[in-house]
This record gives C-alpha cells, structure tokens and sequence, in this order.
C-alpha cells in the first residue's frame, strides 16, 4: 500500500482531519496495549525502532549497533519477520543455509548475516530463547510498540525528510501512537539526513539526538558515470532511486514496487527482458536482494548503504548511554 499524500502535508488536511476520529482510536489501542506489565530481561535490550509507518533506516541502524556492540557482547536481534509466510508462534532462531525470506522475512535475513537473528512476533518469547542461547546484549529490529518485552533503550529512528508527516495517527497520518505518548519512551533518538521536516524542533530538550546520513557503500564506486537498471520494494523505492544518481549513475529504467514485495515470475522475467534490451545492470537493495529466487539472483548486483555518523564518537556516546541507563536501573 502506498501512503497517501495527505499523510506528509503539515498542518492536516481537511482530509486528514476527516478521519482523526479514527485515530483516537488507533492511539487508545496503542495506549492500553503498551500499558501491560513486559518481561525484563537479564541483559540489556535496545530498540530501533520509530513512531511512523514505513522505512526509516531501522534494520540499517539495528546492523551498526550490532557491529559496535559485538566487541563487547554476544549479541543477538530479534525481529518480527514482516510478511514471512511461516507464522509460527515458536521463535525461529534463522540459518542461513536453510531458511527463505518465506520463512523468517528479509530483514531477519540480513540481520542473521552478522548474529543470531531470532524470528517471533513475541519478542519476550524470542528473547528468552537468545538468552538461553548466550545472548548477552538483544537488539530489536522495529518493535517500538511491542508490549511483550521492556525495553532499556529505545532508539527512535527518524527520517529527516518525512519526520512525523502530519503528526496524526493512522489512518489520519502515519504515526503508529500518539507523538506525546511516543517521545515520552524514547531514550534517544537517531536523525537521518537533513532535518528538511523541521522534526528536532518536537523531540525532548532532554533527549539525546545523534545525526547521521545513510551512504552507499564503496561497491557503487564501480558503477559511477555508467547506465543501470534499478528496482526496489521499499517504503520509499524514490530513496533509493535518488541516492543512485546523486552517485553519478544513469537510471535507464526506475521501477518500483511495494514494500516486502514478493516477486513473481512474471515480473522477474520482464526485468530481465528489460536487462536483455538495455545490456545494463540490474541493481537493487540487498533486501530486494535476499526476495529474489536463486536461479534470478545471478542477474542483479545489491547495492547497499551504511551510517555516516556526522559526530565520529556518536557510537561511543550511544555505549556510554546505555550504560547510564543500566546503572540507573540497578539503583532504581
């Protein structure tokens, strides 16, 4: 489903206000489900996770956490499995040499490139079984508003090009809960990009802020001033799109497709029909990457991004929060 465009128009729309009796309701769920007693864990857990519909940069935020925290911990990520086709309630632990993006999703297939991945939509659940596993530090890819497990740092992850969008709730607007409700758990928050929404100005004077840009990686640098072939399921596919060309590479075609899309025959042979009459690159993300059959993977080049980090000691500041934050718990 693409998001309306009334969504990121600020003040709200006449439309939005239309359906902001319905968000009231969708902020009272939210409210009364996030109120139940969660299981505390032995070990730290963090979230990356946000307040609004759609991709921030979560799982990319979750991987580089996971990178720096390694050095230290055992560490594991827990993930719902978005748009897997195996719901069984019994956490999966993911392999790799056996699991599809069916079983677990694509996100928990990138994640369990670096560490044990746990897949449930209980992250209680799945935590228990990291933790038996020898998990000593849990990080959560998404899962802001997940009721099952306490949380002892809770990133908010923040596009600054959409922000808040309309700062309504669904279906009004994008946000998942209220804006109050959500800054009030937030224990830092990470801004992506230029902050062209204005979204500082609402956070917390209180609230930690670490800035940082999503930059290809070096992969890209062989295709500079050359003529590609792009597709991507993203929540937003023109992001991806735009960071191809502000790296000099020429888009013959852009197609997108829904976010978690699941590819179908049809559609894979019209890329390649496409790849046979430019003679071009197909390239796409790596989550698109790990949705595409084996046979048809031999056809496309991932390209991915990482953090640019804008302060060079964000990572460690981030270290030394969560360590505040677990000292204040054995006190409190």
């Amino acid at each position: 489903m693409k998001a309306p465009s009334f969504w990121q128009t600020y003040p709200p729309t006449l439309m939005a206000k239309a359906l902001s009796p319905f968000s009231v309701i969708t902020q009272l769920i939210t409210k009364h489900r996030l109120s139940k007693s969660k299981w505390k864990t032995s070990v730290p857990v963090i979230c990356c996770g946000n307040l609004t519909v759609g991709g921030t940069g979560k799982t990319t935020v979750a991987l580089e956490l996971g990178k720096y925290f390694q050095q230290d911990y055992k560490v594991a990520f827990l993930t719902r499995g978005y748009k897997r086709k195996n719901q069984s309630p019994e956490p999966i632990c993911v392999d790799l040499s056996r699991h599809t993006v069916h079983d677990v999703g694509d996100e928990a297939l990138l994640l369990a490139q670096l560490a044990p991945t746990w897949v449930a939509s209980n992250r209680a659940a799945s935590a228990k079984m990291a933790i038996k596993n020898g998990a000593e530090l849990l990080i959560m890819d998404d899962g802001f508003q997940n009721p099952t497990l306490y949380q002892d740092m809770p990133i908010l992850i923040i596009d600054g090009i959409t922000g808040f969008g309309n700062h309504q709730a669904l279906p009004a607007g994008p946000l998942r809960e209220s804006l109050q409700h959500g800054l009030q758990r937030a224990k830092a928050c990470i801004l992506i990009g230029e902050d062209k929404a204005n979204t500082q100005q609402y956070l917390p004077k209180n609230l930690p802020i670490f800035h940082a840009n999503l930059k290809m990686d070096d992969q890209i640098q062989a295709f500079k001033g050359k003529s590609v072939i792009a597709f991507a399921g993203l929540g937003r596919p023109s992001k991806f799109f735009q960071s191809l060309e502000d790296n000099d590479l020429h888009l013959v075609q852009k197609i997108a497709f829904p976010d978690h899309h699941f590819y179908q025959e049809k559609e894979l042979k019209e890329l390649l029909s496409l790849h046979q009459y430019y003679q071009v690159p197909l390239v796409t993300t790596p989550k698109d990457y790990v949705r595409l059959p084996l046979s048809f993977k031999q056809y496309v080049i991932p390209l991915g991004v990482h953090l640019q980090w804008q302060d060079q000691m964000a990572l460690s500041k981030v270290y030394a929060l969560l360590d505040s934050i677990l000292v204040q718990g054995v006190k409190g």
